[in-house]
């Protein structure tokens, strides 16, 4: 069976007819001969979330700053609504979907994140026990996979494209699949770059072209590669056709890490 790691994000989990095709399409995955894991994140739905306990989100690096206050929110965002959503509409699609988080089974485990800046709580996986996504595939599950993840008893915020390559790189996926309303890693004339190396990539950054969020996606994911990902695809979201084909190799519509 082929392992695929789908990470979805950006406005793709909440825009519903692009996310109805999006299900739709994943589930018809484990019945032609893939076993899937969806990786997600809800940074917009956290956002809105955040606003009513009246704290301005704050992101360095294209990581966000967690306050304890923060992490009920986000956890209860992630492990909770956007989760539990995805799960509710691939079964609906006749998927067999099971939802769980980097908490669960000590999926992810982490540390405090350092750095120049103090985060918060901010996790970075130490250790990934894929043996409950492994058991779960082999159930015939699909499993739904949150990125809230568990260090020092207590639950930390971790970015779902780190959490998404953690977990690839661990279950020696065959493809990895970034989705989002992003088409791909952009230039500076905003035409997306079909192929990147990672020397490449890093002069883009420098120079100020890959900024944001893109920083952490860009970097976790050559990490990745350098670990044993022959490849990793960052790509838009265009339809179940192109989805399909980007799976099984045989379209490349967006930017490809090698």
């Amino acid at each position: 069976m082929k392992k695929v790691v789908v990470k979805i994000g950006g406005s793709l989990a909440i825009d519903e007819a692009k996310l109805a095709d999006f299900v739709s399409a994943v589930s018809t995955l484990p019945g032609s001969g893939c076993q899937v894991a969806v990786v997600h994140g809800g940074g917009k739905d956290i956002n809105e979330n955040i606003a009513l306990l009246k704290e301005q989100p704050t992101f360095i690096d294209g990581l966000r700053v967690t306050t304890p206050g923060i992490m009920k929110m986000v956890e209860m965002t992630l492990s909770g609504h956007v989760n539990k959503k995805l799960v509710r509409m691939l079964l609906t699609n006749g998927c067999n979907a099971i939802g769980i988080s980097g908490v669960d089974g000590n999926l992810f485990q982490v540390v405090k994140k350092q750095g120049k800046v103090d985060l918060g709580l901010v996790g970075e996986i130490k250790q990934v026990n894929p043996k409950i996504i492994e058991d779960l595939f082999n159930a015939g599950w699909t499993p739904v996979v949150s990125p809230i993840s568990i260090g020092d008893g207590q639950s930390w915020n971790v970015n779902a494209d780190t959490a998404a390559s953690e977990l690839a790189v661990a279950l020696e996926a065959d493809q990895f699949v970034l989705v989002s309303d992003v088409p791909g890693v952009m230039d500076e004339n905003k035409n997306v770059i079909p192929e990147l190396s990672e020397a490449d990539a890093e002069k883009l950054i420098e120079a100020g072209v890959i900024s944001g969020g893109m920083i952490p996606k860009v970097r976790e994911s050559f990490k990745s590669i350098r670990r044993g990902l022959k490849s990793i695809h960052i790509v838009g979201w265009k339809d179940a056709e192109h989805f399909g084909k980007q799976i099984n190799g045989d379209l490349n519509y967006g930017t490809i890490l090698r």
